[in-house]
């Protein structure tokens, strides 16, 4: 019957992306303006182009049993920046955060927040991101160990570098187990660490690292200080239950979450303008934000981590030190023999495993008998992909130049409106 058939996976279409769209069109622009900072920026936006995109090669799958093929796209894997390959990182970590890391226990989210004023020293010197961590760390241990000198705590700390409007707000959310753990794995459950004691030691140890590091004066640092409102502030009101495991990927994945929303995304092709609808602004009373492609290529880099940067740091319980010593280690009756490590088991698995969570149909699922699907072929040579795509009908080349810039942009009915660095 038909409505016994399978459903069809349906791959994306990039280039009809808005965010494709724009880096089509602006990349050379940006790039000859000088404002790309790093080369990782200019790798992240030339990688996204090709993502999804059968130009750029793919893999060919066949179906064993009737000998149905389809091609499958190749991806970017960039972090941050790609909607589709940073939302598959964020399904992924939600699932094994939970059954790797996280104790079924009471969890409480702290969010750590630092005034204006200092924030664009952490956009230009992001190793200062690094020395957040790790002060918010030793406040939270301290704070645990002086409840309950012989337990430790577990938490995961998450770095944020944007605010609704995409705006640079570096802040980190700390995904704390309510409580602390003893030697023995017995959790003992505690009252949340009242937040004015958290926001004051972030203050003073802050302005501290900063004139340390020679971005601020002390003369600044301890006015600062002195000031009744500081802008650094410690929010500690949402709690997951112990039984609510969704609520603990729910949780986790929005920490991980990119800097923006594809959805709220909206290209003007012929004038070149993007504009970007999020919550209303509180400083700002808007809820959205115009401005050039190019431009607003800029502030979605400025989110883009370097290589090998670390936004996710565990800490006390969930340490990878402390989850390492507790895992049993496997027998082995044959050392030489080759096996399959479990994580590249679990990586073959994963692509497939996460359209379906998506979508919920298999994109490896053959659409004709409901087989499964298996890796035949990795096709990466140009000349191959243009005779392949030209067979099936399916080559439409960009012009060597790219898209045209727009002629002009005098009588605009849009206008550019700078978000400033407020929360």
């Amino acid at each position: 019957m038909e409505a016994d058939r399978p459903a069809i996976y349906r791959p994306r279409r990039p280039r009809a992306s808005p965010l494709w769209q724009c880096v089509s069109r602006h990349l050379s622009e940006l790039r000859a303006s000088g404002r790309m900072r790093r080369a990782i920026e200019g790798n992240v936006l030339e990688r996204f182009l090709e993502c999804g995109d059968l130009h750029h090669g793919f893999a060919r799958i066949r179906c064993g049993g009737c000998g149905y093929d389809l091609l499958l796209a190749f991806s970017c894997k960039t972090r941050y920046f790609c909607p589709s390959c940073h939302q598959k990182r964020v399904l992924a970590y939600g699932d094994w955060v939970e059954s790797s890391v996280l104790r079924p226990v009471p969890h409480r989210q702290y969010v750590f927040t630092v005034p204006k004023l200092i924030r664009p020293f952490f956009a230009y010197r992001r190793s200062l991101l690094g020395e957040l961590c790790r002060i918010i760390a030793r406040a939270l241990t301290q704070a645990y160990s002086a409840a309950h000198p012989r337990a430790r705590p577990g938490f995961i700390l998450f770095v944020q570098t944007f605010g609704d409007l995409v705006n640079f707000n570096p802040h980190v959310h700390a995904f704390v187990a309510d409580g602390v753990f003893e030697a023995s794995g017995r959790f003992i459950p505690l009252p949340p660490i009242p937040e004015a004691l958290l926001a004051g030691r972030l203050r003073r140890e802050v302005l501290a690292l900063l004139v340390r590091r020679e971005a601020i004066l002390p003369p600044l640092a301890g006015r600062m200080l002195a000031w009744r409102h500081s802008g650094f502030s410690v929010h500690n009101q949402v709690r997951v239950a112990a039984g609510d495991t969704e609520g603990r990927k729910s949780l986790a994945g929005y920490m991980l979450r990119a800097p923006f929303s594809l959805e709220k995304i909206t290209y003007d092709a012929a004038r070149g303008m993007v504009i970007y609808r999020s919550k209303l602004h509180a400083t700002l009373r808007r809820n959205f934000q115009v401005m050039p492609g190019a431009q607003w290529l800029e502030l979605l880099c400025r989110h883009v981590p370097n290589r090998h940067e670390h936004m996710v740091r565990y800490y006390g319980r969930y340490s990878s030190r402390t989850r390492g010593s507790e895992q049993e280690r496997p027998e082995m009756d044959e050392p030489d023999a080759e096996i399959p490590h479990p994580s590249r088991q679990a990586a073959r698995a994963a692509w497939a495993k996460l359209i379906r969570k998506v979508y919920e149909v298999d994109p490896v699922l053959c659409p004709k008998c409901g087989a499964q699907m298996r890796v035949i072929a990795l096709i990466e040579e140009p000349a191959v992909i243009e005779r392949i795509l030209s067979w099936l009908g399916l080559w439409e080349p960009l012009p060597a130049s790219g898209p045209a810039p727009p002629e002009g942009r005098a009588g605009l009915p849009l206008t550019y409106h700078p978000v400033p660095d407020v929360a």
